[in-house]
């Protein structure tokens, strides 16, 4: 059979690849585009455990896409190489997904972070106040503020900053995917020389540490969570009470509100269901509330009936379904109030071959914590916020032996009150310093 092509026949099947072709690469650019949204990371993907979303919706990063940290700013024949990486993902969710602690996929910063960030220290130092409130009846308010040393002291040499590890070399090694255990650190001066720290109270051999994957610090090994912080429960309770001066005014409505996240529920419509009970359940206990603050009471109720969504969203963002987990299970490497973050590496026990500790002192970094109750400030406090340390006080381990330091000639600076304690009244009873356990530090163990 003979098969004769004209010029007809020849257009056609021309337009019809060239339709196909089109056609083709309409769905593959589609597709391509949809497998790089927000969209398709959380709900094809992450509907398994909703807390990622929702974290990532409150996160200072809420507007960068999922794929420009996980797979990088790449161009678009990189981005495909790094996607294919990601193949076991989807696999997993086919065959038996367990939800990950750790991404462990993630590129390095300078393909993700440093797409966006200059790796140059940041030069101002920030101001940062912290609102807390008790579950009591009035709510009380407890104000911390901290001067983030992220440039370093502006008026004499003394340390770099928060950010000294953006200019300066240091590898680690670390036992744990969440890099939580770290045994041993080197550290490169500007000067060129190298220091290394081991870790005197931990059993690891030397030849294991050795054969370890030395792990180059970069910017996620701090900033873990920039992308969906985990947060405290009641940290987002308070954030949320700051905000807003009318529910501060509702009695009890912190301790509420924090017994509310922490009810059991199984589907989205539950909580907010939940949260509907509450609010009549409110309203019954304190009736009088309305009847002695009516314009206080009208604007709560506006406020409240606002919120209830608000607050149904947080228990879902908040409720792990897996029992087994929480907001514990991701600990935040950047501070050191509910996992050890800083203090992996800043904690007493890291020594060079001379027996001195990588630095500790709390002032590296921050300010002495000034904690503010009833709006009152701690006598003598302002004036010592701040100040040039002298010479004793600038050892790497000073805030680690300064309770056993102390005498007469203190009195100079901090009054004649030198007795530590929490209650605020003066500058050696900081609860900010004294009322806390620090996770994975020496002074915890005092």
């Amino acid at each position: 059979m003979t098969v004769k092509f004209t010029l007809k026949t020849i257009v056609w099947s021309v337009v019809i690849l060239a339709l196909v072709f089109a056609l083709l690469a309409g769905i593959s650019v589609a597709t391509w585009e949809y497998s790089n949204s927000d969209a398709f990371c959380s709900n094809a993907c992450h509907d398994v455990h909703p807390q990622e979303p929702f974290a990532h919706h409150g996160s200072q990063h809420s507007s960068v896409k999922c794929v420009e940290c996980h797979v990088g700013r790449l161009p678009v024949f990189k981005a495909a190489v790094a996607k294919s990486k990601h193949i076991s993902h989807p696999i997993a969710l086919m065959m038996g997904y367990e939800r990950p602690l750790f991404a462990k996929s993630m590129p390095a910063s300078r393909d993700s972070c440093e797409g966006c960030h200059s790796t140059e220290p940041h030069q101002n130092n920030v101001v940062r106040v912290r609102h807390r409130y008790a579950p009591d009846e009035a709510n009380t308010e407890t104000k911390t503020a901290l001067i983030l040393r992220t440039a370093g002291r502006q008026l004499v040499e003394e340390g770099k900053g928060i950010h000294w590890h953006t200019s300066n070399r240091v590898r680690f090694v670390a036992t744990d995917p969440q890099k939580e255990n770290i045994v041993w650190v080197e550290s490169t001066r500007p000067d060129g020389s190298v220091v290394t720290y081991t870790d005197a109270t931990s059993t690891s051999e030397n030849k294991a540490i050795e054969e370890s994957d030395m792990h180059v610090m970069e910017c996620t090994d701090c900033h873990n969570q920039t992308g969906h912080p985990f947060q405290n429960p009641e940290e987002l309770i308070d954030k949320a009470m700051a905000d807003d001066p009318v529910i501060r005014r509702l009695p009890y409505v912190k301790a509420r509100v924090t017994e509310l996240l922490h009810k059991d529920f199984e589907t989205d419509e539950e909580a907010l269901a939940l949260v509907e009970q509450d609010w009549e359940q409110y309203k019954k206990d304190f009736p009088n509330f309305a009847k002695e603050h009516p314009e206080a009471w009208k604007e709560a109720k506006k406020f409240m009936r606002e919120r209830i969504e608000y607050v149904g969203n947080l228990m879902v963002g908040t409720n792990f379904r897996d029992p087994e987990l929480s907001w514990r299970s991701f600990p935040n490497h950047q501070g050191h109030k509910y996992s050890a973050g800083c203090f992996r590496c800043h904690n007493g026990k890291f020594k060079d071959a001379e027996e001195n500790p990588i630095p500790f002192n709390c002032t590296l970094c921050h300010s002495v914590p000034m904690v503010i109750r009833h709006n009152e400030v701690p006598r003598n406090l302002l004036a010592l916020v701040d100040m040039v340390k002298p010479p004793s006080h600038q050892q790497p381990d000073f805030i680690g032996k300064h309770y056993t330091m102390f005498d007469a000639t203190c009195s100079a600076c901090h009054g004649d009150n030198l007795n530590f304690g929490k209650d605020d009244k003066t500058f050696c009873s900081n609860s900010g310093c004294h009322a806390t356990e620090w996770p994975n530090h020496v002074l915890s163990q005092k």
